[in-house]
């Protein structure tokens, strides 16, 4: 792994984080995501192995992270 150069992110919002796994051509952002994939990558077992399931794993951590609390919205009376 390698600092690469911030002007040039492949977070589709420039955001951090980003992992950019050039041997699979594959971007992944958001934690969650980038932590599943490095483990699945490291031991060849998990559930986001592939370039596909890593890119997709990325958009429902950012959607869970982004939309949710605009979503859903919590009640004075602690109701969602």
């Amino acid at each position: 792994l390698t600092m690469g150069d911030l002007s040039k992110n492949p977070h589709p919002f420039g955001q951090m984080p980003c992992l950019a796994d050039d041997d699979d051509d594959c971007v992944v952002f958001e934690s969650g995501a980038i932590l599943n994939y490095l483990q699945s990558k490291a031991d060849g077992k998990g559930i986001h192995g592939n370039k596909k399931s890593a890119e997709v794993a990325s958009w429902i951590s950012w959607a869970n992270a982004s939309l949710d609390p605009i979503c859903f919205l919590e009640t004075p009376e602690g109701k969602v």
